[in-house]
């Protein structure tokens, strides 16, 4: 029984990450594609659109993080956003897919960005609190990564889902404005229901709201040491990640030639995705959280290497085999970036004596959407510069300079990303080890020691996990 309920917990805890994951997904795939073949924007203007959106959450992300921290209600500080936060989930994504028949460029644009503004506040209002509860659940380092594991599993077969169906939807409709429409519903319905199911089956053990925060706490966590490590690993992945998705049909459809393989490549990646999740969630039990992070990201970089020299003569087996371990290398940085941040939520305890895991799920969903909005935003500038157009396409009239233009994006600027990224991880210390190091001594201090002086080997860890060079920590 006891078991049972424990899978149950990962699973509901997991459903959230439909959203988290899929969401991403078919933004990245798709609404590019969509605002500029579809709408007829231009890509500077597409990507404005998602540019104006991410900076939107500057002040969302981190203010919801803040608010989830110090929320009282009977559902707990975190849980009553799942519940109300499903609605607007699902009433922001149908409006991002559809137009409702608003005329002219300008009327357009402000009427996408604005729907693309809710569509990031609905995203924050769940997603915030989401990232944020898992310490608030679980204590222990390896049950952490297992419900870590779970999410990643729902998040990747989700991904797989949500980049195939919503292209065969879209598809299958001879007007699509209503295919894009019809895909907005189901996935609508998709993404809210899970919001409900993560409701009925996440819990918070009893933590003291915290008190009313200052503007200054935002830039207080980049204090922690190990948060401004991690940080800058996940943002370089991600951007990694987002341009990846973004560019895959333009790499395809002008590089390769190959549109039909879009289908193929990206439920390969994804798949690919789900096995090495599993893989490396093992693997990050029984060695270190890093570990899945340095192999996957080696994998990623050669795989983009080859991949840029591919051309349309290329066998569709090879390009489909080669591109799947672009999934290997999503896998890996994906368990690193989410096992990790219940971590920085204790060595901040460690530095304030508060839980403060909220605060830190705002600033580094703000910094990833943001870094995500940089890079969808100068790749749709990109792309006019290197003269991409609907048009030339359709008339077989792509240059060279296209071409090349598309295939360096798709495969140096990640693998660039990911080479920066590596050089950071080297320096980010909060192994097992540590972690049971920085466990005893605040259980010392939650457990109500006062004025404690750390020495030895506790005092190295505890200084080099937070950055701070005192002997004395919670609160001082």
């Amino acid at each position: 029984m006891k078991n049972r309920k424990e899978l149950w917990s990962k699973m509901a805890y997991a459903c959230g990450d439909i959203y988290g994951g899929g969401a991403f997904i078919i933004v990245g795939l798709l609404l590019l594609v969509y605002l500029t073949n579809v709408e007829g924007f231009s890509g500077t203007l597409a990507g404005s659109i998602v540019f104006i959106g991410k900076a939107w959450d500057a002040i969302t992300d981190p203010f919801m993080g803040q608010l989830s921290d110090r929320t009282k209600s009977r559902f707990g500080r975190r849980r009553i956003f799942f519940l109300l936060g499903s609605f607007p989930v699902f009433a922001s994504w149908v409006m991002l897919w559809y137009g409702f028949g608003i005329s002219g460029t300008a009327a357009r644009f402000i009427y996408y960005t604005l729907a693309y503004i809710f569509f990031s506040t609905a995203f924050t209002v769940v997603m915030v609190p989401y990232n944020a509860i898992l310490s608030d659940m679980v204590r222990d380092y390896h049950r952490r990564s297992s419900f870590t594991g779970m999410r990643l599993v729902f998040s990747a077969a989700a991904a797989i889902i949500c980049a195939t169906v919503p292209a065969l939807i879209t598809e299958a409709c001879i007007d699509p404005r209503q295919g894009y429409l019809l895909m907005g519903l189901v996935f609508g319905a998709i993404f809210a229901i899970g919001w409900l199911i993560v409701f009925s089956g996440t819990w918070e053990n009893e933590i003291k709201p915290s008190p009313v925060p200052h503007i200054k706490d935002w830039l207080f966590v980049l204090k922690n040491r190990s948060f401004r490590i991690y940080v800058i690993v996940f943002i370089l992945c991600q951007m990694a990640i987002d341009t990846v998705m973004a560019l895959a049909v333009y790499f395809l459809t002008v590089s390769l030639q190959k549109a039909e393989l879009f289908v193929p490549i990206m439920a390969s990646i994804l798949i690919t995705q789900l096995v090495f999740i599993g893989i490396f969630s093992y693997v990050a039990q029984k060695t270190d959280k890093t570990i899945p992070a340095y192999i996957s990201a080696g994998i990623w970089i050669t795989a983009s290497i080859i991949i840029m020299f591919f051309t349309p003569f290329t066998s569709n087996s090879i390009v489909i085999s080669v591109c799947s371990l672009i999934g290997v290398g999503g896998a890996g940085c994906n368990i690193f970036s989410w096992s990790v941040l219940p971590d920085i939520a204790d060595v901040d305890e460690l530095i304030t004596g508060r839980r403060r895991e909220g605060l830190y799920s705002g600033v580094s969903t703000f910094l990833r959407k943001l870094s995500g909005g940089f890079v969808i935003g100068a790749l749709g500038i990109v792309l006019d510069v290197i003269g991409y157009s609907e048009e030339a396409l359709v008339a077989g009239s792509i240059s060279t300079t296209t071409d090349w233009g598309i295939r360096i994006m798709f495969c140096a600027l990640p693998a660039v990303f990911l080479i920066f990224a590596l050089l950071f991880l080297i320096n980010y210390k909060l192994g097992k080890k540590e972690f049971a190091v920085m466990s005893n001594v605040l259980n010392r201090f939650r457990e109500g020691e006062k004025n404690i002086s750390l020495e030895g080997e506790d005092l190295r860890v505890c200084k080099q996990l937070t950055g701070l060079n005192n002997n004395r920590f919670y609160g001082k």
